[in-house]
């Protein structure tokens, strides 16, 4: 399965759900996800462009209003 790494360092990675065989994304040292990757994936390939699109609008700066 795939691994990323977030801008301040955690380890993001995608594993089989055991109970619907979907793909999910997980922090490998734990903590709650960001709601654009909390929910199931039904391939590899989808679930790392949602991680790749979440960490390019990370690296963007926020604009508040």
């Amino acid at each position: 399965m795939s691994k990323f790494v977030t801008p301040k360092g955690k380890e993001v990675a995608t594993f089989v759900c055991p109970k619907t065989a979907h793909i999910r994304v997980k922090f490998v040292q734990g903590g709650e996800l960001p709601e654009a990757l909390s929910g199931l994936y039904t391939s590899e390939r989808l679930a790392d462009l949602a991680i790749s699109q979440y960490l390019e609008d990370a690296k963007l700066p926020r604009v508040r209003d």
